[in-house]
């Protein structure tokens, strides 16, 4: 997440969906991810195109609730392999570096706010579909970047006070949170580095891969 400002839902749903019910995995990672944008958000404003972001960000928000309904209502079992699904496609996309090639403009925006805002309240995974989206303009690294930490951090943000509102987040999955958020801090603090200093594509492969092995597993599960 600090190196690309997106990527951290893949692994943190994935594994943790194995482990907790898919609600309580998106929950922690509305958790994380809000309290991690605390971290990004700031430097990340000096370069947002907000022409861009801020109709994205709006729809993507209205959006959450329609995600964050089957999120609450599906059967957990079902919502599990489907969130293993979402999570092998995503990763596989990233992957072989699919983008969006297609015209872009405020309807676009909007399109593209309203599917991520849902995929963001189903499986937490939302971040990633705006990345796709924007990693493809032709803008610096930079304010791509920038872009996905302010549209992503809304969406969380968003869906984490719904969560909340529905009884799923809990002082004891608060405090698994806080346990979580130590180390999480720590590596986004390094992927900021790798950010400034390389483009890491190594370690980017080699990730999607592990993630690609869990999402299977999430499937069999």
């Amino acid at each position: 997440m600090g190196f690309s400002g997106f990527g951290t839902g893949l692994i943190f749903v994935a594994l943790l969906s194995l482990i907790y019910s898919p609600r309580e995995a998106v929950a922690l990672l509305m958790i994380m991810g809000t309290l991690g944008s605390l971290m990004l958000f700031p430097p990340a404003t000096r370069h947002t195109l907000w022409r861009e972001t801020l109709p994205m960000a709006a729809v993507a928000i209205l959006a959450v609730p329609l995600g964050s309904y089957v999120l609450l209502t599906m059967d957990q079992h079902a919502m599990r392999r489907i969130i293993g699904i979402v999570v092998l496609v995503l990763s596989i996309l990233t992957f072989r570096g699919v983008t969006y090639t297609g015209p872009r403009g405020l309807g676009v925006n909007i399109v593209a706010g309203a599917i991520s805002g849902v995929v963001a309240g189903a499986t937490g995974l939302g971040r990633l579909l705006v990345a796709l989206y924007f990693i493809s303009a032709q803008q610096p690294p930079a304010v791509q970047r920038a872009n996905i930490i302010v549209v992503g951090s809304s969406m969380a943000l968003f869906n984490l006070i719904i969560l909340t509102f529905a009884g799923v987040v809990t002082i004891e999955l608060a405090v698994r949170a806080a346990v979580l958020f130590l180390p999480f801090a720590a590596t986004i603090w390094l992927g900021t580095r790798f950010f400034k200093a390389s483009t890491a594509e190594w370690f980017r492969r080699v990730v999607l891969s592990l993630v690609m092995v869990v999402a299977v597993l999430t499937i069999l599960a």
